[in-house]
């Protein structure tokens, strides 16, 4: 991520038209630039011919984005000479990390990971009720001596209408106590018709109320029972580059913990929210990494104070009364401008679950969606990929939403990045190149976007 020079087998990429559109927003003071990330703006039929030319011509993918039966608008992701390459990207990265704002690797997966993916195929039989007990089933000479699967009635409930199938487990072995309340789940992402997504989580204890559990000893075998079922995360747990990038960050050694498995289906995704905790600043959850291993998966992702930064921007050309409409609360335009004008109260509403009174507007497609992207926030994480959450506490933390943008379902790995360091324990080793597997090129162009906040103003971005 030192330059664009030493990346053959790319094509050369002309510098977008001074006085064109492309180049007023990739060259926009305010656009949130991630070192190495591919850059990626929004599109549609009624921006300007010269513009779509520019676009199409330096255009590597160009997902369509569509979740639970509305239309998000297309993006096009841009070749990689118009990344930003700073000369030190680490320190920028670092900044990043500490701001909350999202990071994105491209191709950084090693060979190990990738040679190893074979549960992208397990999506079919896990979707229905009985094939997450067929797996442990299966696996069950994996599991022993150490682990095994309890009868069914130990486990908790199903309570979620999203839910299809749990199965409970202990561990017993030499190196700490006993545990008998590690469980694995199998979970439809929504409940609408269109969406096939699925996810299968690996956790222990009460779900919700120990998802902040700082029992590290739990922690530790739910990463261990997750291998057993997921060959990809062993070799994942053993990427010491990605391990010493995240130790540097956390001054730390990682943990890697509470896995799931997601086929994020085309028409699938996820809507805006953040994976904070209410929880002491020592020993918490840290942040999420999420590996893409098959397919694409398209994201909106910044932090919580970007976004609320993002959120006043978008509204500034709209009345009163329009805004309180946006918010599904017409005739209380005081309270709506009272909520969007306090830091404090816009915060909270923010990282609430959902969004609280704000997810119309966070999850408004395609008009909040190209907005978004088109300031820097949007991101195609494909095949090989990585992009990573940080999170330091309810108050500042990186909010993100997630789209299928792939044909197919694409499957990914979910982990949550643990702070297992004591007073005084450091950081991994200093990590000053990071590798790149491939180059990419191909794609598409198409779609539709609101035009109404196409051109943007604010404050510096990093």
């Amino acid at each position: 991520m030192s330059g664009t020079s030493g990346r053959p087998h790319e094509p050369e990429i002309p510098d977008p038209a001074p006085d064109g559109l492309l180049a007023e927003l990739l060259g926009a003071p305010d656009r949130d630039r991630c070192p190495g990330a591919r850059p990626v703006v929004a599109v549609s039929e009624q921006d300007p011919g010269a513009f779509i030319e520019e676009v199409q011509a330096r255009c590597v993918a160009a997902p369509r984005l569509h979740r639970r039966g509305q239309h998000h608008g297309d993006w096009a992701e841009l070749a990689d000479p118009l990344a930003f390459f700073p000369h030190e990207p680490l320190p920028l990265l670092a900044k990043r990390w500490q701001d909350a704002r999202p990071i994105v690797l491209h191709d950084v997966l090693s060979d190990e990971v990738m040679e190893l993916v074979r549960t992208d195929t397990r999506l079919p039989a896990l979707s229905s009720p009985g094939g997450l007990a067929s797996w442990a089933a299966e696996r069950e000479a994996h599991l022993s001596p150490d682990f095994s699967a309890l009868d069914p009635e130990a486990a908790a409930p199903l309570t979620d209408a999203r839910d299809v199938e749990r199965v409970a487990f202990s561990w017993a072995g030499d190196d700490g106590p006993a545990v008998h309340d590690l469980w694995m789940k199998s979970q439809a992402l929504s409940t609408h018709p269109e969406d096939a997504s699925l996810r299968v989580r690996f956790s222990a204890g009460a779900e919700v109320e120990d998802d902040a559990s700082r029992d590290l000893h739990r922690h530790r075998l739910v990463a261990r029972l997750a291998e057993r079922f997921v060959p990809e995360l062993s070799a994942l747990h053993r990427d010491g580059e990605l391990r010493s990038l995240l130790g540097e960050w956390l001054r730390a050694k990682p943990l890697l913990t509470q896995a799931i498995c997601y086929w994020n289906a085309p028409g699938g995704g996820a809507l805006f929210h953040h994976d904070a905790f209410d929880e002491p600043a020592f020993g918490r959850q840290r942040g999420v990494l999420y590996a893409q291993l098959t397919g694409a998966t398209a994201w909106l992702a910044l932090s919580l104070e970007d976004l609320m930064a993002r959120v006043r921007e978008f509204i500034e050309p709209l009345t009163r009364a329009e805004v309180a409409e946006l918010c599904g609360a017409p005739g209380d335009e005081a309270g709506v401008a009272a909520l969007l004008g306090s830091d404090d109260r816009l915060r909270k509403e923010l990282a609430a679950p959902g969004c609280g009174r704000l997810a119309s507007i966070v999850n408004l497609g395609p008009q909040f969606t190209g907005f978004l992207a088109d300031a820097g926030h949007g991101y195609v994480v494909s095949e090989g990929d990585v992009i990573l959450l940080p999170n330091h506490g309810l108050g500042s933390t990186c909010m993100h939403s997630v789209f299928c943008a792939s044909e197919e379902p694409a499957f990914s790995l979910s982990l949550a990045i643990r702070d297992t360091a004591g007073p005084g324990e450091g950081a991994g080793t200093r990590n000053r190149r990071f590798r790149r597997r491939t180059a990419r090129g191909g794609g598409r162009m198409g779609g539709e976007r609101g035009g109404r906040h196409r051109r943007r103003r604010g404050r510096p971005g990093p």
